[in-house]
């Protein structure tokens, strides 16, 4: 009874979870904000050009890596809570900043102080979920705030071109309109976790010895040196870079690969959520099959053998319910092989 009395488990967990789930997504909204609605941006904001349209999401991956390693630090030092508080701060305040739509200089500057925060957020997953979570609940707490991120996704690619057609397509308004909605969720967003984000419970989750062990480890030089030293660390970040190339080359040019099939800007936006919507299930089905087997490199090698030919028929086709079909495919496997990875990384 004394080794159970120092761990406790408060229902209170999922209200932590909940609020940091809410921030997530919105990093992702903000990250596909114009992806989908690219031709219509290109036009508002004076007839600039695409590769300026598609460089303000380019920034979030670009980003990511560099901002991922002092954000590490800044967990590993200050907690979970203030990153993420810090990262969705970064992202309320930027995001207000794209409301001078027809200044491209100052959407840029949004749109990057918005990535810088992107990592502080993302990062922070594991260690909330330690704080937190018992061992037997960590799969399903770090799924479903990974599963927040896709949430945030679908809903910039379904519901963006829908929101822009109703408030005008060819007003500048329009585009500062959804611009401040989707600012003013992200200023809740940060209220909300600053107030229902607590950094500990009381007392903490019964976690297994090894992983108290590893969440005790923290980044430095040395370890980094070491992992990249590693072969199979080398190989499978090329793999990574590839993969996660074609996933954020097709979500941000999807409206731009749809146009000259005749397809809209809003059914190529519904395109891109039924993509991620089918890549969640891929994320389900193929690692828990996976992890029955036991198996990690046959997984990743069928999502490739699948996802690379399923590519080039996007470009191919023509038809719209061709598209949903095969964007669907596209997405499952493309998707599925993103945990698969990480296990294997780990």
């Amino acid at each position: 009874m004394e080794e159970e009395a120092k761990f406790g488990l408060y229902p209170y967990r999922w209200v932590v979870l909940a609020s940091f789930m809410f921030v997530a997504a919105l990093t992702q909204l903000m990250w596909l904000n114009y992806a989908p609605i690219t031709s219509q941006t290109q036009r508002l904001m004076g007839n600039i050009s695409e590769f300026k349209v598609v460089l303000l999401a380019t920034m979030f991956p670009l980003l990511y890596i560099p901002v991922s390693i002092p954000a590490g630090l800044i967990i590993d030092r200050k907690g979970f809570r203030y990153a993420v508080l810090l990262g969705a701060g970064l992202t309320a305040g930027f995001s207000f900043l794209r409301l001078f739509a027809d200044n491209y200089a100052l959407v840029l500057i949004g749109m990057i102080g918005i990535s810088v925060g992107q990592p502080l957020v993302l990062n922070s997953i594991t260690k909330l979920v330690s704080a937190w979570f018992p061992t037997e609940e960590s799969a399903l707490a770090t799924g479903l705030a990974t599963l927040s991120l896709f949430l945030g996704m679908i809903v910039a690619l379904a519901l963006t071109p829908p929101l822009l057609k109703s408030f005008g397509e060819n007003n500048l308004g329009s585009l500062k309109m959804i611009v401040l909605i989707y600012s003013i969720a992200a200023l809740a967003g940060f209220l909300l976790f600053a107030l229902l984000g607590k950094a500990r419970p009381p007392l903490p989750p019964k976690r297994t010895e090894e992983e108290v062990l590893g969440e005790e480890a923290a980044i430095d030089l040395k370890g980094l040196r070491a992992i990249s030293r590693l072969h199979n660390f080398r190989l499978l970040c090329v793999i990574i870079f590839i993969g996660n190339g074609a996933f954020v080359g097709i979500l941000q040019l999807i409206e731009k690969i749809m146009k000259p099939k005749g397809i809209t800007t809003v059914t190529a936006g519904n395109i891109g959520a039924a993509m991620v919507v089918a890549g969640v299930f891929g994320c389900i089905v193929i690692p828990t099959i996976s992890d029955r087997l036991m198996r990690r490199k046959p997984f990743v090698i069928l999502a490739a053998f699948v996802a690379i030919p399923t590519l080039f028929l996007i470009a191919a086709l023509e038809g719209v319910v061709q598209m949903f079909v095969i964007g669907c495919v596209t997405g499952f496997f493309l998707f599925s092989a993103f945990p698969i990875v990480l296990t294997y990384a780990e």
